[in-house]
């Protein structure tokens, strides 16, 4: 889960003929960042781009009960230039058009499902590290419903719909299927319970032909202090492996120090649960510049090697 630092104000000639050209009673805001990362694996070194991103987003009041929204953001290689296979290419991030109101909101495009915001983000909350998340549904091709907050009460839906004739359909048969994700959480003061469930229904199992079983999560977390996150998660996909999760965040004031620990336990014949441990600490040098530093052993299922990770990096936001 990376840091959000989100909208912040930009006063530039640019920013300012978009706002021009924005529909009546419309904002249209120019957002991103730029990332870099230099990551040590067992396997070697290399420099990297961790994620640099550019892209719009706005809103248009429709009336007092009803606003549209929409968000569109590139995803850019920056840390190499032309003559290299994976230079200058740039990749779909987010992009969604929606509406909100006191109904809650419902929003179409391509953008995190709300199985791994309520489940995994939490554990998963590292710059660069990757720990091991159970398989759910793409992004991509997705309608969502986001109910109001009821008495601390939260329900959200959602459903991926391709069709025979969408990209990948001829290598997975399941592609005219639905795949639906549900999510329940429950929040007070001092914590939050998410129950999750993703039925993968247009995702192939061990063969092209066969069925993905679904995934169920749990995730539990409280804040015992102001400045402090404690997460706990179970996550099980059917006749595929078992996850335990525990992670912690604590904001010391120029930056965060968090860390997560997982239980892998796969069923595939031949395999062993397994490990991993990562850490990180952020410091910030501006409201929307910080640098890190991360480290993690990942331990393997098949074998007894493990994988020592560290990532030294540096985030700008605009």
């Amino acid at each position: 889960m990376k840091k959000s630092i989100i909208a912040i104000a930009v006063s530039s000639a640019a920013l300012a003929s978009v706002s021009v050209q924005a529909a009546e009673g419309s904002t249209v805001d120019v957002y991103g960042n730029i990332q870099y990362v230099y990551v040590d694996k067992e396997a070697g070194g290399n420099f990297e781009d961790n994620g640099s991103t550019i892209g719009l987003k706005g809103d248009t009041k429709i009336n007092d009960d009803l606003t549209a929204f929409f968000k569109y953001e590139i995803e850019i290689k920056a840390d190499q230039k032309s003559g290299l296979t994976d230079s200058g290419k740039s990749n779909l991030d987010q992009a969604y058009v929606g509406l909100k109101g006191s109904f809650g909101k419902v929003q179409i495009g391509s953008f995190d499902t709300i199985y791994n915001n309520a489940i995994q983000d939490n554990i998963n909350q590292f710059e660069y590290l990757s720990p091991t998340k159970a398989a759910n549904t793409s992004e991509g091709d997705t309608i969502a419903f986001f109910a109001p907050s009821m008495g601390g009460f939260e329900v959200q839906v959602a459903i991926q719909v391709k069709g025979k004739a969408s990209e990948g359909a001829t290598t997975n048969n399941n592609y005219d299927n639905l795949s639906s994700m549900t999510v329940l959480k429950y929040s007070a003061d001092m914590f939050s319970v998410a129950l999750a469930h993703d039925t993968r229904g247009n995702t192939t199992g061990p063969t092209s032909t066969g069925n993905a079983k679904a995934t169920t999560g749990l995730a539990l977390t409280v804040n015992p202090l102001e400045n402090l996150s404690v997460t706990a998660k179970y996550e099980t996909t059917e006749s595929t492996q078992d996850i335990l999760g525990l992670a912690a965040r604590y904001g010391y004031g120029a930056g965060d120090v968090y860390a997560s620990y997982q239980n892998v336990d796969p069923d595939a014949a031949g395999s062993s649960s397994f490990n991993e441990y990562a850490a990180g600490v952020t410091y910030d040098l501006a409201s929307n510049v910080y640098v890190y530093a991360e480290l993690g052993e990942f331990e393997n299922a098949k074998s007894s090697t493990t994988d020592t990770q560290t990532a030294v990096g540096v985030y700008y936001g605009f």
